[in-house]
């Protein structure tokens, strides 16, 4: 009776050091970073922010005419919600991965902007299409950041 009992109590602590060890190092399985949901919000924003990158490729022909004064009212009037809006859409992401990275492209557009305003109010046509150049480079990087139904 007593080697029947060692025998039961080995192969139970066996069994028990078997599932414990199969269970804790088993990968966690994880589900997608965003819902269809939210996915659908995510480029509703996305949409609308891409709208507003396609408007900022106005701006080149006013400073080569140098009307300033419509520069100036174009990024008040139209590209007055990209900031907004950039940021709301960058709320959106994943916190750990894309949200920083996109805060910062989007703090880096904004920069630029407030550089071409600035030589709108000056008349300097190589800062202000420089800064363009560089707003649409950081305005890329902020859109590649942006999942999608296709890499969501």
């Amino acid at each position: 009776m007593k080697k029947w009992y060692r025998s039961v109590i080995s192969l139970v602590l066996v069994a028990i050091a078997v599932v414990s060890i199969g269970c804790s190092s088993a990968p966690v399985a994880k589900g997608p970073l965003y819902s269809s949901e939210q996915l659908a919000q995510i480029e509703k924003y996305a949409s609308e922010v891409d709208t507003l990158r396609v408007r900022l490729q106005e701006i080149p022909p006013l400073i080569q005419k140098k009307e300033w004064i419509d520069v100036q009212s174009f990024l008040h009037g139209p590209l007055g919600e990209l900031r907004f809006k950039m940021t709301t859409l960058a709320r959106q992401l994943e916190p750990k991965k894309a949200r920083p990275a996109a805060l910062e492209a989007a703090k880096a557009v904004f920069g630029h902007v407030i550089a071409i305003d600035e030589a709108a109010q000056t008349g300097d046509s190589q800062k202000a299409l420089l800064n363009y150049n560089e707003a649409l480079r950081d305005f890329q990087v902020f859109l590649d950041l942006i999942p999608t139904t296709q890499n969501g």
